[in-house]
């Protein structure tokens, strides 16, 4: 939702920009977690033990899993049809718990970015447009809807720079 926002007030900046202004685009992820701030926090949630664990817990079920299914494919020939079911059940429960740590770790580490970005909106909101301003951009579009940009388009490091030093 706020990433929804800020598009819509980077198209109105950019079309009250200059009309004859240039194109740009801009990651905002990126450069939300180029910041300072960002990288700090991320480290912090990667520090933490419960996350640790978890990591952990996940490496160790996708070797068993990698193990499991390499030893079903070295006994399948061998195996009855009733040892074939309950091996491939055993492997979609290692599946399955893999899945789970893997989403738990994913929604901790969405949560802790919507956090930055609610963090950093604020600070977002007066530095986009004075870069818009400065580098006198008429069209700003979001990087992830583009399919080719050569790099003196991409205002991405421009927004993270002026992010950090908004502090």
């Amino acid at each position: 939702m706020f990433k929804v926002a800020v598009v819509m007030l980077v198209s109105i900046w950019a079309g009250s920009a200059m009309a004859q202004g240039r194109i740009a685009v801009l990651d905002l992820d990126a450069a939300v977690m180029n910041t300072e701030l960002a990288k700090s926090r991320i480290n912090a949630l990667r520090n933490q033990s419960e996350f640790k664990s978890n990591v952990q817990e996940l490496e160790t079920l996708k070797k068993d899993f990698d193990k499991m299914v390499q030893q079903f494919q070295k006994d399948m020939d061998v195996l009855s049809n009733e040892q074939k079911v309950a091996r491939k059940n055993k492997i979609d429960a290692a599946r399955g718990d893999a899945e789970h740590i893997a989403r738990k770790l994913e929604a901790a580490q969405k949560q802790e970015m919507q956090s930055i970005m609610q963090e950093i909106g604020p600070v977002l909101q007066k530095v986009l447009p004075q870069v818009i301003k400065e580098e006198n951009i008429g069209l700003l579009l979001p990087r992830q809807q583009v399919m080719h940009v050569e790099a003196g388009y991409d205002i991405t490091a421009k927004v993270a720079d002026k992010l950090n030093q908004a502090k």
